[in-house]
């Protein structure tokens, strides 16, 4: 039995480009929704190309290098370069064009805000394509390693224990270098050129503390100055970026995003909710969110937004030992006499302003009487008392909902994890390449860009995507005839 044979490398053959590309590849894709845009109304630099000069690149060259880039988790600038040489579907996309390194980061650098605009110009074609309900929106945050090592993270902690090293040595050189000065012997210590080292280094370490009295913060990274240390889902902690993102439940597509500095998502639900509302148009929706997002404040915020917040409660701080029966959350509160009544019947009373934010409520004589006091009543104080914040209204509110909206709520994990998932193991999204809050928030748009294409591209198959695009492309184009019809009678 023969062989399969291929086709001799050195045979001259007449192809294209075009015939290496599958009929329903993605690539076509990502090549339709960029000649759609209007990149120089989004802001992309060099869309005219100057008078004098060497020729530049066409932006939308680039623009589709990077959304496929992304799409397909190469973001280096190099990696990218590389890919201009070996890969058909890159030569495809961008007729041929062997940009260098340097000018693909450079477009990069200069493009950070259009390339976001990118990512909320297909959000809005999708909500054009009644793709997204905006009826339910999930919402949730990940973290994602940031380009600074945690050796180049510095604590208020860290940075005095490193001075106080630092002096322990010059001191103990020091006294090694009196001490043998008295036995007129070499000393056998740090050389002095490390000791202008560590000079070097406290004075380093000295105008760090100096930057957080000034700043007020906690930490500074040394590579990243916006990164901060943050723990992970395995157990451990590194320097890192909250990605916070806001998912539609119909078709599963990313419609927002934003990237925190803060390692908890507390008051980072209020802000998702207004981005969402501003970027879609919504008026009315329900959100949902895990236990991370349970804070009184940005719960309220939510509330005057006219949005209906679905979010897990938060463990309360009862003692592990304590029976479920007697835990705070068992006191019901009675709004109309003000008084709240425990597991037993008795009723406690506020002993507070109505004015305080934490109001105490107790009987002691009841407790005094009560035959539960030794597993309810804890401490020396022989009486149990029932503590009532600002927020307890809208905690009790959204508690309420929460229990009465727990198909709801089950939804939340299948809609917003998936993304995360995706972006972090098939598009290698667990790291950032650039640094700054400002540069990271446009990693993060062409992630989630990448993600929607491939969502949108799966719900739709590839026909009516280009369908859709094509009639996109056309109504631009009869809009851009009109404009040139109308100028002349204008003039005239």
């Amino acid at each position: 039995m023969g062989r399969i044979e291929g086709t001799d490398r050195d045979q001259l053959q007449l192809m294209s480009y075009e015939s290496f590309i599958g009929e329903e590849d993605i690539v076509r894709v990502i090549d339709r929704f960029v000649e759609v845009c209007d990149l120089e109304k989004m802001g992309f630099h060099k869309m005219k190309p100057a008078q004098t000069g060497r020729p530049s690149y066409p932006p939308e060259a680039l623009a589709k290098l990077y959304v496929y880039g992304y799409e397909n988790g190469i973001r280096s600038s190099r990696k990218l370069e590389k890919e201009t040489l070996r890969n058909i579907e890159v030569m495809w996309l961008i007729n041929n064009l062997q940009p260098d390194y340097k000018t693909i980061s450079e477009f990069r650098r200069q493009n950070l805000r259009p390339l976001q605009k990118l990512f909320r110009e297909f959000v809005r074609l999708c909500k054009s394509w009644d793709l997204i309900g905006g009826e339910l929106i999930a919402v949730d945050g990940t973290k994602m390693k940031a380009s600074n090592n945690k050796k180049m993270n510095f604590s208020r902690k860290k940075l005095n224990d490193k001075i106080q090293r630092i002096d322990e040595q010059i001191n103990q050189y020091l006294a090694d270098i009196e001490e043998a000065d008295k036995r007129e012997t070499a000393p056998k210590a740090v050389a002095p050129k490390n000791v202008d080292e560590l000079l070097k280094r406290k004075e380093l370490y000295e105008s760090y503390i100096a930057q957080l009295n000034e700043t007020g913060g906690n930490e500074i990274s040394q590579i990243d100055p916006d990164a901060r240390l943050m723990g992970n889902n395995r157990g451990g902690v590194e320097v890192a970026y909250n990605v916070q993102s806001a998912v539609d439940s119909k078709n599963h597509i990313i419609v927002d995003y934003d990237v925190s500095l803060n390692p908890d998502d507390h008051g980072q639900l209020g802000s998702m909710v207004k981005k969402v509302k501003k970027g879609l148009k919504l008026s009315r929706f329900v959100v949902v969110a895990d236990k991370g997002y349970y804070q009184g404040e940005d719960l309220l915020r939510v509330k005057k937004l006219k949005v209906t917040s679905i979010v897990s409660r938060q463990n309360p701080p009862d003692p592990k030992d304590q029976p479920k029966d007697f835990h705070s959350e068992k006191f019901t509160y009675n709004e109309k006499e003000d008084n709240y009544i425990c597991p037993t019947g008795k009723t406690l009373y506020p002993h507070s302003k109505k004015t305080a934010p934490r109001r105490h409520y107790y009987n002691k004589t009841a407790c005094s009487n009560c035959e539960y006091r030794d597993i309810c009543a804890r401490g020396e104080r022989g009486f149990r008392a029932v503590i009532r914040g600002q927020y307890a209204t809208i905690y009790e509110e959204t508690d309420k909902r929460t229990r009465e909206n727990m198909e709801l709520y089950r939804r939340r994990q299948q809609i917003v994890e998936h993304p995360f998932g995706t972006v972090k193991h098939t598009m290698h999204g667990y790291y950032f390449l650039l640094r700054t809050r400002r540069k990271v928030r446009t990693e993060v748009a062409l992630f989630f860009l990448g993600y929607n294409l491939k969502r949108v591209y799966n719900v739709l198959g590839f026909s009516e995507i280009m369908a859709r695009l094509d009639a996109v492309s056309h109504c631009l184009f009869c809009s851009l005839m009109q404009i040139n019809i109308l100028k002349p009678e204008r003039a005239a």
